[in-house]
């Protein structure tokens, strides 16, 4: 039975009562998106890749077809077992990482892990994946501009998540981590001291911030969910999760890859001492590369133009088209209250309104124009040519073919037509006409915007008219530029779906609708040699059994073995290996008082004696100056109160690069201002300088000099 049923009057005959209409413009509208070449040389290797991995799966079971379902079920995955691993992890600075070294690596709480962390790197990988495959599709301009932004969004706001996952570990990955993620923090003007200097020793490490970096950690997944109704608001149909198997087989592979590498802590962090090597897993952990070579502002200039970059794609990559040009438009005249327009259109881009015209019909469809896409998949849904592409109107393309049959079935032949989706070329100005001449051979070629442009009644008066056979050929990639025109084109064929092709009116052997597989087009030659017979299309040729499982177990493997080759890869911390001074100090200077700017003198205050300030005053701060002295060469540093009005510490830090040996240094503190006089506290030692060692003095006004060699 038909999804949708017919609309009660004869819209068909209704709409031929209302003759051929005004003839709209033919001229294609331009390519929506820049270098479009390059994108449709791109997208055919995806494409041709969905035929090898089909030929083995169904494209239920393509994780290339399903790409974003298949990453939220690796975030579902990763949520799960992240908040099962809340009951072996202790959220704490001093506990963090015994909790997790405790756990045996086939133990039940290892393998939770093992599961957390290889779920988040199929999720982050799937999401790149499907990032590219969006990009090659030019699935981002025009309408699909707020998809593309919220995607970016995401995958920013994933990557963050992860990134404050290794800090949870305070293992040396996590002694990066917070050390670079400081490094940026203090440019913005969050805090009222710096922090990295905080994290030059155990001893200073702030444990308040650890426990906000676990906040964050639990309660930002939540904002995913909010990106992905953004992400999905402009979809129809849209699927959250993959198929079940493919959901079971990803589920699977990450236990396995669990159980043969399981995940593992790094050295405990020591900020006094400096990484030197230990595996990374660069799906996260990438930036570290970055964050030890470039200053606070490097950073932010780095991160910002990275996402400018991509946030921007829709306007700097795609064209400005004006939108009557390629998006669909409602002939209201010919709009008879069918809805299966609005049934079909993979964009909810169209809706029933209240008619206009005052024709005795409840609604007539109305289109959104933030909305349409210009697919051509509503104008295949409307048996009247109610709605369609005014640049490649249903009407005039009808009159062209049927036409063109009547003549040559007049002169003893019976042509046959091919209705080629034109994005399996990459759009229609690349269409390949001479090429699909080839492959089609007694064909008459004619590209559409999309296989579910083509209407079933069109194909009906083609077939009644003369035409020996109606071939529609749709484009084979899994990730298609209308979404649904290869799902609806068949269904209408089979009747199926309404508007349903009518077997009284044209005989289902002649008729046939086949993905082009561009690896192997002699299936196609075959379909299209059968119409031709009147034959059944031949059946699609399958590998072995066998075979086809070790070919697609294959492939798991290896996809499996690039995941975790990338997710524990070695790296070697850029920081240079000599050893570090690091004077550390927040004190505060002396007062300084004197009359306040504001001040009204004595003899023209106005005000009672009882209201006048007894001592109308501004008081500040001295700098302080630090003059240390190490193996006879000495440095000065005057550092200035913070505070809008210089009443508050001065914080600051100096830092000496060393040679490994004995060395001997000496440090000055004065809090008046200048180095008259004897200083406020001094300091000397000797000791010896070890390779990636970082040789702290803290002082603080209540404890003095603290010395951590």
């Amino acid at each position: 039975m038909s999804a949708h049923p017919h609309p009660e009057p004869d819209c068909e005959a209704l709409a031929d009562n209302l003759g051929a209409g005004p003839t709209p413009g033919a001229v294609p509208p331009q390519p929506p998106v820049r270098a479009a070449r390059l994108f449709a040389a791109g997208e055919a290797l995806l494409t041709r890749l969905d035929t090898l991995i089909e030929r083995v799966w169904p494209r239920a079971l393509n994780p290339l077809a399903q790409l974003g379902p298949a990453t939220n079920a690796m975030l579902l995955l990763a949520t799960l077992s992240g908040v099962l691993l809340l009951i072996w992890y202790s959220a704490s600075v001093q506990s963090a990482w015994s909790s997790l070294a405790e756990l045996g690596p086939r133990s039940a709480g290892g393998i939770v892990r093992s599961v957390h962390r290889y779920s988040s790197d199929l999720a982050m990988l799937l999401m790149l994946l499907h990032a590219l495959r969006t990009l090659l599709a030019r699935k981002f301009a025009d309408a699909r501009w707020l998809a593309w932004v919220s995607g970016v969004g995401m995958l920013g706001l994933v990557w963050f998540i992860g990134w404050t996952g290794y800090w949870l570990v305070w293992d040396e990955r996590a002694q990066l981590v917070a050390t670079g993620t400081m490094k940026a923090v203090d440019v913005l003007p969050v805090f009222g001291e710096p922090m990295l200097p905080l994290f030059n020793h155990d001893r200073t490490v702030p444990s308040l911030l650890f426990f906000v970096v676990f906040f964050l950690h639990m309660v930002l997944p939540l904002a995913i969910t909010g990106g992905l109704a953004l992400h999905l608001a402009r979809l129809s149909r849209s699927r959250l999760l993959p198929d079940r198997r493919l959901t079971a087989w990803l589920t699977g592979a990450v236990f396995v890859a669990a159980l043969l590498v399981p995940a593992t802590n790094a050295a405990s962090a020591h900020l006094a001492v400096k990484p030197a090597a230990f595996s990374l897993d660069w799906w996260f952990l990438w930036p570290l590369q970055l964050t030890a070579r470039l200053s606070g502002p490097g950073l932010w200039l780095a991160a910002g133009l990275a996402a400018a970059g991509l946030f921007t794609v829709p306007w700097w990559l795609a064209r400005r088209r004006l939108r009557p040009a390629f998006q669909a438009t409602v002939d209201v005249s010919r709009c008879f209250s069918c809805t299966l327009c609005s049934h079909d259109c993979p964009f909810g881009a169209i809706t029933m309104v209240p008619r206009t015209d005052g024709k005795p019909f409840p609604s007539q469809a109305q289109v959104d124009p933030d909305r349409c896409i210009g697919c051509g998949i509503c104008a295949g849904a409307c048996d009247t040519q109610g709605i369609g592409l005014a640049w490649f109107d249903a009407r005039r393309v009808g009159r062209e073919l049927e036409g063109m049959v009547a003549t040559e079935h007049a002169r003893g032949a019976r042509p046959a037509i091919a209705f080629v989706c034109a994005q399996g070329d990459g759009g229609w100005e690349l269409f390949d006409h001479v090429g699909w001449a080839r492959r089609l051979p007694g064909y008459t070629v004619r590209p559409v915007p999309c296989s579910g442009w083509v209407e079933p009644k069109l194909i009906e008066r083609l077939v009644t008219k003369g035409a020996a056979a109606v071939l529609i050929v749709g484009c084979g990639s899994a990730e298609t530029f209308g979404r649904e025109g290869n799902r609806w084109m068949p269904a209408r064929i089979s009747g199926t779906r309404e508007p349903a092709l009518r077997p009284n009116r044209a005989d289902p052997l002649r008729v046939a609708h086949v993905d082009f597989d561009p690896i192997r087009p002699e299936r196609l030659a075959m379909v299209a040699a059968g119409l031709l017979r009147a034959a059944d299309p031949a059946p699609a040729v399958h590998t072995g059994r066998t075979a086809g499982w070790l070919a697609g177990l294959g492939v798991a493997v290896a996809g499996l073995a690039g995941l975790l080759a990338l997710a524990n890869a070695p790296f070697r911390s850029p920081e240079p290996p000599e050893p570090e001074f690091i004077v550390m100090f927040r004190t505060y200077g002396d007062w300084v008082e004197g009359v306040a700017a504001d001040a009204t003198p004595a003899g023209e205050d106005q005000r009672p004696v009882h209201m006048r300030a007894a001592q109308p005053v501004q008081r500040t701060r001295q700098p302080v100056v630090v003059r240390v002295t190490v193996n006879g060469r000495t440095e000065e540093h005057v550092v200035r109160p913070k505070g809008f009005t210089s009443d508050g510490m001065a914080v600051g830090e100096v830092r000496w690069r060393l040679a490994p040996g004995a060395q001997t240094a000496e440090v000055y503190l004065w809090t008046r201002g200048d180095t008259t006089g004897e200083p406020a506290r001094r300091w000397r030692a000797e000791w010896t300088a070890q390779a990636r060692r970082r040789h702290v003095l803290a002082y603080e006004p209540e404890a003095g000099f603290i010395w951590a060699p």
